[in-house]
């Protein structure tokens, strides 16, 4: 049996607290973001879309809308990337909205519509990504995690979250580099 992420991250001697914190935590990354920089976090879209059906583990039809979100956690630079999975059937009505018309973050949303979720961390990995790690402007591997959403007993969601894994590498506060 392969053992869940969670304790890999825990156990990877490689990486820093603060990564760890990153990598596992079931609270909303952008209020760490925040509290790591001292920077007010906002949302860059970089691509919003339906389409048709998604990733296996939503467990959606091939026909079903789920809404494909691309974006950056940034303040004065981009801190992390996100590129999301979420099924509007499985959203509260005015989430469904605020998804598709504003730029706050999914987690401040949730919080709004005061929704109780549940995340289960699936993956965690490091990869190479040129594309990607340009956005960051760096070189080098990203870490990346990805974690199911569950509201009301069924996947509502699956996040996949990015960052050089150059970056927060001390374990101090207002040091990130």
């Amino acid at each position: 049996m392969q053992p869940m992420p969670e304790k890999t991250i825990a156990e990877d001697s490689s990486l820093s607290l603060l990564q760890k914190i990153l990598l596992t935590t079931d609270g909303t990354v952008t209020q760490l973001l925040e509290l790591f920089t001292g920077e007010k976090i906002s949302v860059q879209k970089l691509e919003h879309a339906l389409v048709a059906g998604g990733p296996p583990l939503l467990a959606v039809p091939a026909t079903e809308p789920v809404l494909s979100r691309k974006i950056l956690l940034r303040g004065t630079r981009p801190w992390m990337y996100a590129h999301s999975f979420l099924v509007p059937s499985r959203l509260p009505r005015g989430m469904q909205a605020a998804m598709l018309q504003t730029d706050t973050p999914m987690g401040q949303l949730w919080k709004a519509a005061r929704l109780e979720t549940h995340r289960e961390i699936v993956d965690f990995h490091r990869e190479d990504d040129a594309g990607l790690a340009a956005l960051f402007d760096c070189d080098g591997p990203l870490l990346s995690r990805s974690y199911l959403i569950h509201a009301s007993g069924a996947p509502m969601g699956l996040i996949v979250e990015k960052f050089p894994a150059a970056w927060f590498l001390r374990d101090r506060p207002g040091v990130f580099l």
